[in-house]
């Protein structure tokens, strides 16, 4: 029988763990809110296009994208709009919190050093 040596590291000697204040919110994601309000806005632009009164001037296809355009704006800065809303909302409801933190990194783990 062979003996396999124990290479577990020992536990190495740190600093006790410290307390922190943290807060803890939730924040809206901007981007979706922003890309939700976007598609929302291109569909109702679309749908105005094809559903408003007909002109001798201009195509029904360049009446949809001027739409579509104006919609994906509108859109985009509506739900960006609603996000910053929300986000205030949420700056109300964040909680104060302490948390323990512990250093489980020895100094010779860490990258650089």
């Amino acid at each position: 029988m062979s003996s396999v040596p124990n290479n577990t590291p020992e536990p190495a000697s740190h600093e006790p763990s410290r307390e922190e204040r943290m807060t803890i919110r939730r924040a809206p994601n901007l981007l979706a809110f922003l890309i939700t309000g976007a598609i929302l806005g291109a569909v109702a632009g679309v749908l105005f296009g094809l559903l408003g009164p007909e002109s001798q001037s201009y195509t029904r296809g360049s009446i949809m994208g001027f739409f579509l355009v104006i919609g994906l704006v509108i859109g985009a800065g509506l739900g960006s709009v609603i996000s910053l809303i929300i986000d205030k909302i949420s700056l109300k409801r964040s909680r104060d919190v302490t948390a323990q933190v512990d250093d489980v990194h020895d100094s010779g783990d860490r990258p650089g050093s």
